[in-house]
């Protein structure tokens, strides 16, 4: 099969009904396929982004037409070629999990730790929610990292450990199960 080419889409604006309709509307006209997408509603407003496949006569189209949809849905879009991949490393996938009381600087910490160990950080969803009881604000972070076999695993857990002492915050990381099995 031969390899597809590729262009993200990105867009945010005022949140409505019927958005993600449009956009895939839009796509699908243009014989595209929607091949991953990250899409959330924060305060009203909408953002998506958008890994779009197709032959690359019709991902011209989408990124010489997206201004049609742009102007329909009220929305602030831009189209991406992606840039070359890069020849990379391997790596081990994880996932990595943390909750505490919510306070400024938790991702920081983290996200610090990651990369001071040449970790990449693949996706990353974070959530603050009140505790039923108490209401007290609670946070939470879920991501998928990248780890590279250079990367002393054991190294990587006691610095997340000394952030979890130090800021108080449940951390776990744990190998996607699965990973260097047949």
């Amino acid at each position: 099969m031969p390899e597809k080419d590729h262009l993200i889409l990105t867009a945010i604006g005022p949140d409505r009904v019927g958005l993600v309709e449009k956009l895939s509307e839009f796509l699908s006209r243009h014989g595209c396929n929607i091949e991953d997408s990250k899409m959330a509603a924060f305060c009203g407003e909408f953002a998506v982004i958008i890994l779009i496949t197709g032959e690359a006569g019709q991902l011209t189209k989408v990124a010489r037409d997206y201004r049609e949809i742009e102007s329909e849905t009220g929305l602030s879009i831009a189209v991406k070629a992606p840039s070359p991949r890069k020849t990379t490393e391997a790596f081990i996938p994880c996932t990595l999990t943390a909750a505490c009381m919510d306070h400024p600087g938790i991702v920081h910490k983290i996200s610090g730790v990651l990369r001071e160990l040449a970790v990449n950080i693949e996706s990353m969803e974070t959530k603050t929610y009140f505790a039923p009881m108490s209401g007290t604000p609670l946070f939470q972070l879920e991501a998928r990292l990248a780890v590279p076999l250079r990367t002393n695993i054991n190294q990587l857990r006691a610095r997340l450990a000394d952030v979890q002492r130090d800021e108080n915050i449940d951390i776990e990381i744990a190998v996607i199960a699965g990973f260097g099995t047949k």
